[in-house]
């Protein structure tokens, strides 16, 4: 059986990447799906079966759980086309493999000169920006196994127009050095194997409303159910993690069809997939490099840690390559352990 589980882990490191390099836009929560940490980002955004930093919750809640230290991150990713994004965090453990977070992620699109019905300018510009604010809690319920879920609370606001929605993520890790005896796994060509699954937007969507002169309309985005399975092992002594995702999206589209009848709603559902895969190297004391490809998309960073009296303090940076003639981005992060 044990046999079993180690093959089953290891399998999602040798699949292929299974999709194209495509856009991720163009659906409620989009923001969501580009990785905001540094760290996670140069690994090519492969962190569901890691996710033990500051940013965990943004990938698997459930890695909270190995925070021993309270953590304070801020991240930011440098963007083109006048977009930015960013977020903040807090971890607090609390009793027996626990922890308690709380982070806000947020996300603006630039402004554009705002015209009349005619077409004509107005000398107003209109502006768009989204915030997700949350709270997360995980528990290592068992040696080798992690449960943790966040629930989430999303606004958006375009021009004049303001949608807010509740959603509700959970994820699980499998810690299977754990299923063996104690110290069994230390002498192994690879070690601190593990396995993710993490479920996103669960009842997450965007009601809209609009009102004008004479005439109304309504309208809802709902965010892609997002499911996700990943896999994660250390060698060259613990040297070297090696991590990898694949995330199979489920996207509803719905409009309203009139017929002789009245007015139907229409329905169509489809399915995207995502392979990310990324590794890091702890090449000297406190020095961390880092390299990955998230669905075809060329990734890179590194990492210092600087120790002081009350903790430490890391600083992450991380470069993502070209993607759909969109331009490459820089992300920062500092993280504070105390």
């Amino acid at each position: 059986m044990k046999k079993i589980v180690l093959f089953i882990s290891l399998l999602i490191l040798i699949v292929p990447a299974v999709s194209r390099a495509e856009s991720q836009g163009g659906f409620a929560g989009s923001f969501l799906n580009m990785p905001v940490n540094a760290r996670t980002a140069a690994m090519g955004g492969a962190f569901n079966a890691v996710s033990n930093d500051g940013a965990a919750m943004l990938y698997n809640p459930a890695g909270l759980q190995t925070m021993t230290d309270k953590v304070f991150t801020s991240s930011y990713r440098a963007m083109k086309l006048d977009r930015m994004l960013g977020f903040i965090s807090f971890i607090l453990p609390t009793h027996r493999e626990s922890s308690l977070g709380f982070s806000w992620v947020y996300a603006g699109y630039g402004d554009v000169e705002r015209r009349n019905i005619s077409g004509q300018l107005t000398g107003e510009t209109i502006s768009a920006n989204e915030h997700d604010f949350a709270v997360s809690f995980a528990k290592r319920f068992m040696p080798y196994l992690a449960v943790g879920t966040r629930l989430n609370y999303y606004t958006k606001n375009m021009a004049d127009l303001r949608a807010s929605s509740v959603g509700i993520n959970i994820g699980s890790i499998l810690y299977i050095d754990s299923l063996f005896r104690y110290g069994e796994m230390d002498s192994k060509v690879i070690t601190d194997i593990t396995a993710g699954l993490v479920i996103k937007n669960f009842a997450a969507k965007y009601p809209w409303e609009s009102k004008g002169v004479g005439l109304s309309a309504t309208q809802t985005d709902k965010f892609p159910l997002s499911v996700g399975i990943g896999s994660s092992f250390k060698a060259l002594r613990r040297k070297l993690l090696v991590a990898s995702d694949l995330e199979l999206q489920v996207k509803t589209v719905e409009w309203d069809e009139s017929t002789g009848d009245g007015t139907v709603t229409q329905k169509e559902t489809y399915t995207d997939s995502y392979f990310r895969i990324g590794g890091e190297y702890n090449a000297i004391d406190n020095l961390l490099l880092r390299a990955g490809l998230n669905n075809g998309v060329l990734t890179a960073g590194a990492g210092f840690v600087f120790n002081f009296n009350f903790g430490s303090l890391q600083f992450d940076y991380a470069f993502s390559g070209d993607k759909v003639d969109e331009g490459e981005d820089h992300v920062v992060t500092l993280g504070i352990r105390f």
